[in-house]
């Protein structure tokens, strides 16, 4: 039987085929560590963990990424009102969360990017979706944001 998904693009169950023949790049988008990680974070990894495993142990060629998003509204608030450094306060959390996981078992990404080391790609990326036309800004109370068309 063939390893079957839920494609959320046709929002339909298919059966499992990449894009390269042997290859599989796998995506998470990881934690926000802005606050003590919780079981649906374990759930999240655990479930893409499994899929990991399920893929290699069929012989594909698999590079697992999870990100972590080490900045942003939550973290500056709360590492503003506990005195600290945004990008320790998510550091901090973030080692607590790896810990987690790698004591239920669940292996470390290939690759762990960070938003903090990333911002320059990421408003790259954003101004090619614009000019594009796959998003657009709107104005809102607090200056400007993007969404996805």
């Amino acid at each position: 039987m063939a390893l079957r998904l839920y494609n959320t693009r046709t929002r339909a169950v298919e059966a499992f085929v990449p894009m390269v023949a042997g290859k599989v790049s796998m995506y998470v988008c990881g934690m926000t560590p802005s606050f003590h990680p919780h079981l649906g974070h374990a759930r999240t990894f655990l479930t893409f963990d499994v899929l990991f495993r399920y893929l290699r142990a069929k012989g594909y060629d698999v590079t697992y990424v999870r990100n972590v998003t080490d900045i942003d509204d939550r973290i500056l608030q709360r590492a503003k009102e506990r005195g600290e450094g945004p990008l320790e306060l998510s550091s901090r959390v973030s080692d607590v969360c790896d810990a987690q996981l790698r004591a239920i078992g669940v292996r470390d990404p290939d690759h762990e990017p960070k938003v903090s080391t990333h911002i320059a790609e990421i408003v790259a990326l954003i101004q090619d979706l614009i000019a594009r036309g796959h998003a657009y800004v709107s104005k809102t109370d607090k200056g400007q944001d993007v969404y996805f068309a």
